[in-house]
Formats: structure tokens, C-alpha cells, sequence
């Protein structure tokens, strides 16, 4: 919200610009929405616009571009929590697996539209290097999550052989072909639960 001064010094919020960064909201998630629906392709001011009350005029006042736009889907993404696995007090490796597991498997769930975009966008960059510096935003979010989840395994006296960064790549394929799976039509509950079976067969497990 933007501030303005009083004559006493003191500031005031303008409510017209909490009613513009509600508007660029409202159409970045539809945006998203589009995005993860019919892919990268799709995202356009004129797309956007078709989804949303507004005219394609009004779109534009608020996204000049679709870099803009991407820019502001992008910055939605990496403030939602896509993933933690924070457990404070876990019995031990095999508990804390499982605990990782649910996470990944309801992070699945209830964000799958924004799993979509992240491999979408991931893929796209290879050929797009205009979109790499977001696909890398999106990915520094990840790698913050799994040093966290590396950490804790760490913490509990498990050491990694395979590396753990051969582990996290199994993982990140996993939900990829989660993503693709119910993408493609299969049923939502079926795939989590093939993730969650196949998770908890490549996560640490004590003997």
C-alpha cells in the first residue's frame, strides 16, 4: 500500500493502490490459472482477458507485456509456501521420511496448478533464455526447501551415500510424473497415492 504524507508528518495509505495491486493479483492468477492449464504458450495479455471481467485495454494498462506478466505469476509462485517439511521433533530417519512424504504428497495436491507451472517453465527455458532467470528464482525457492530437508536428515545422524543430491533428483522426477499423470487425466487420489508409495520407497529408511 502506498503512503502518503499528512501535513503533520504522519502518512496515509491510498486506497486506489490497494485496489490496483488487487486488480494485478486477480489477473496474474488468472494468468496462472491459464498457465497451468494449456501451458506457457497460452500466457498472453489477450488470453488474460478472456479469462477475467476486464477488457483487453484494461489487461494492458496493468501488464504491459507478457514478460510482465510472467514476471508477476512468478512472484506469486515463490511467495506461496509450494513445500515445507519442518517437523520440530521426529522419532527418527524412517518417522522423518514419511513425515516428508505426506508433505510432498499434500504440497501435490493442494498446489499441482503451480507444480505445473514450475516444470512447464523449467523445460521452457532451456529453449527460452528470456525465461531463465525466472524458471532459477523458482528453482532457488526449491533448493532452499531441500537443504533444509538435507539438514534435518543430517541432524539425525543419517549420512548420504548416494549423494543427496542423486536423492533429491529422484524425488523432483517423481512429482514431475505425478504432475504429467494427473495432467493427462488419471485420478488425482491414484496418483497421490503412487507418489506416496513410491516416495517412501526412495526416501532413507533405517534398518
Amino acid at each position: 500500500m502506498t503512503q502518503i504524507a499528512r501535513a503533520d508528518g504522519s502518512s496515509a495509505a491510498r486506497p486506489e493502490d490497494d485496489v490496483h495491486q488487487g486488480r494485478r493479483r486477480d489477473l496474474a492468477v488468472a494468468a496462472l490459472h491459464t498457465w497451468s492449464e494449456y501451458g506457457y504458450s497460452h500466457v498472453s495479455v489477450r488470453n488474460v482477458a478472456r479469462r477475467t471481467r476486464f477488457s483487453h485495454g484494461m489487461v494492458h494498462y496493468y501488464f504491459n507485456s507478457k514478460d510482465a506478466l510472467v514476471a508477476e505469476c512468478v512472484r506469486i509462485i515463490r511467495e506461496s509456501e509450494i513445500f515445507s517439511a519442518d517437523e520440530p521433533n521426529p522419532a527418527g530417519v524412517t518417522a522423518y521420511s514419511k513425515f516428508v512424504a505426506d508433505a510432498l504428497c499434500t504440497s501435490f495436491r493442494k498446489n499441482r496448478r503451480l507444480h505445473r507451472i514450475r516444470f512447464d517453465l523449467r523445460n521452457q527455458s532451456q529453449f527460452e533464455p528470456s525465461l531463465r532467470g525466472y524458471a532459477d528464482e523458482i528453482e532457488a525457492a526449491y533448493d532452499a526447501a531441500k537443504d533444509a530437508v538435507r539438514r534435518r536428515y543430517e541432524s539425525l545422524g543419517w549420512s548420504f551415500d548416494p549423494p543427496f543430491d542423486l536423492l533429491a533428483a529422484q524425488v523432483d522426477a517423481l512429482r514431475e510424473r505425478a504432475v504429467r499423470d494427473e495432467l493427462l487425466g488419471a485420478d488425482l487420489d491414484d496418483t497421490v497415492h503412487r507418489l506416496h508409495a513410491d516416495l517412501l520407497k526412495v526416501l532413507p529408511k533405517q534398518p
